[in-house]
């Protein structure tokens, strides 16, 4: 087995960059340098990581064990093509990319996925993270493997297919659901109600979810078919947008998922 990752470079100095190379910097990695296009963003993070910073690909030191691309998906491609060591390890991040993304670059690559959302200024407990982990070869999964477990004993050996899945999951649970919430603030604030009121239902409405099964718990006049609640519902909103289109759609996968199946 190759032996295990100690020197890193993480090209990318954005959220998911700046978290993950701070936590294996705290797991006692190296981080050797940063990359970014931005030399702002990679001076920033080398900074914090006492590093260097790189804004040309060319530039990459050649000693790491380990190269993380952490950025956006589109770009992934530019820097499999440009990427100058096709001998060393090379993995990125995205939850709905596939693996192969990085053929290009060399033989060995992988991915290392977080399932979390991040920001630069917020801390995370990465023990309590899932990271999933893919590999061209069965010798590098066991190196990814031994890296993941350094942060986390929520690891999992997922492939892009599935991988892909649970980021459209994801999406759902964490993009889709926070949006709702700005929804719900504009409504209040529109009509000087303070947002403070539902902290208490969302924080309840988590808890429901991290100990049963969501659709179990589902509650409000959509289950329940009450559709003079929803009626009056529609009619408040008909005039704040699209969204009464929203409250219309939702309620009504609502409803659909409620129903009983047929044997």
């Amino acid at each position: 087995m190759e032996k295990g990752i100690e020197k890193v470079v993480m090209i990318g100095a954005g959220n998911v960059g700046t978290r993950l190379a701070l936590a294996l910097k705290n797991c006692g990695l190296e981080i050797i340098q940063v990359y970014s296009r931005s030399l702002d963003s990679a001076g920033m993070l080398a900074r914090k990581l006492d590093c260097d910073p790189a804004t040309d690909l060319k530039d990459l030191k050649a000693h790491a064990d380990l190269y993380i691309v952490a950025i956006s998906d589109d770009a992934i491609p530019e820097v499999a093509e440009r990427f100058p060591y096709p001998e060393k390890l090379l993995v990125h991040t995205s939850g709905s990319t596939s693996m192969d993304v990085l053929e290009d670059a060399g033989a060995r690559h992988g991915v290392f996925y977080p399932l979390q959302t991040f920001s630069k200024e917020v801390e995370v407990d990465f023990s309590q993270i899932p990271v999933c982990i893919e590999a061209a070869h069965e010798e590098d999964m066991a190196i990814l493997k031994q890296l993941a477990s350094r942060l986390t004993s929520r690891v999992y050996l997922v492939s892009s297919e599935e991988r892909l899945l649970l980021h459209v999951a994801a999406v759902f649970a964490c993009n889709f659901t926070n949006h709702m919430y700005a929804i719900a603030e504009d409504i209040l604030t529109r009509y000087n109600l303070d947002f403070e009121m539902l902290r208490p239902l969302i924080r309840e409405t988590a808890r429901k979810a991290m100990h049963e099964s969501p659709a179990g718990v589902q509650t409000g006049p959509a289950v329940r078919k009450n559709e003079k609640v929803m009626k009056k519902h529609l009619e408040i909103l008909s005039a704040l947008g699209g969204y009464q289109k929203i409250y219309n759609f939702i309620s009504e996968s609502i409803i659909d998922k409620s129903k009983p199946e047929k044997s």
